[in-house]
């Protein structure tokens, strides 16, 4: 009896992925993989999963993180050209990628919020009772989305005035980055551009407040 022939990558339409042949890719399989991926326009469909992951995340090495595990989904989970567009199939990977993230998140939130309890039993403090969680993790998720409904506000302001050194300090800031001379050094601009924006990124910041409250705010000239 002849032995069964190994699975192949590609099998009609469809690559089927590491994890389905149980195997890493031959050099062959990768060039061909390579070579699919350049004929259905890769680099245009990874620039529309890292928006969908900015998105999701609303910070840039997060997003990127997402769009490069969802690039590492499609070699191991494999993909069918003809079923779904390239672009669409690593947006689904990207909201895969978040939505597990997020249930890990809350799986590790839970065990500290477990642990917390019991030291609070084993310390004789009186440990926060299951309600008072949920409202402090509600309360986290409200300031969550007010904080990031405030940095859109910020971003449709300066990008309205055409501040660009201000739309450059939010995106780094975004990042993790608060030096203002890293900032200048990454942006090819002047120290002085983001010191002078200081003032100006104020004048913004009451200009929304005071819309907020319904009031006029007299700018600080």
């Amino acid at each position: 009896m002849d032995a069964p022939k190994p699975m192949t990558a590609f099998v009609g339409s469809l690559y089927v992925g590491t994890d389905r042949l149980g195997r890493p890719l031959t050099n062959p399989e990768k060039n061909d993989l390579a070579s699919l991926l350049r004929k259905h326009d890769f680099v245009g469909a990874s620039m529309v999963a890292l928006r969908f992951a900015f998105k999701l995340r609303r910070s840039k090495p997060a997003a990127q993180d997402l769009q490069g595990r969802a690039h590492l989904r499609l070699v191991t989970r494999g993909w069918d050209w003809k079923v779904i567009e390239l672009k669409n199939c690593l947006c689904r990977f990207v909201w895969s990628e978040h939505t597990h993230e997020k249930r890990e998140t809350a799986a590790a939130r839970r065990a500290e919020e477990v642990f917390l309890r019991e030291e609070g039993i084993l310390s004789g403090n009186v440990a926060p009772s299951a309600a008072e969680l949920a409202d402090r993790i509600e309360s986290e998720r409200q300031e969550d989305e007010r904080n990031t409904a405030q940095l859109e506000a910020l971003r449709a302001s300066f990008t309205e005035a055409k501040d660009e050194v201000n739309l450059l300090w939010l995106g780094y800031t975004e990042e993790g980055i608060s030096d203002l001379e890293e900032m200048a050094r990454k942006s090819g601009r002047s120290v002085e551009e983001f010191y002078l924006a200081t003032k100006r990124r104020k004048n913004h910041v009451m200009r929304l407040a005071a819309a907020a409250a319904g009031v006029k705010y007299e700018e600080d000239t």
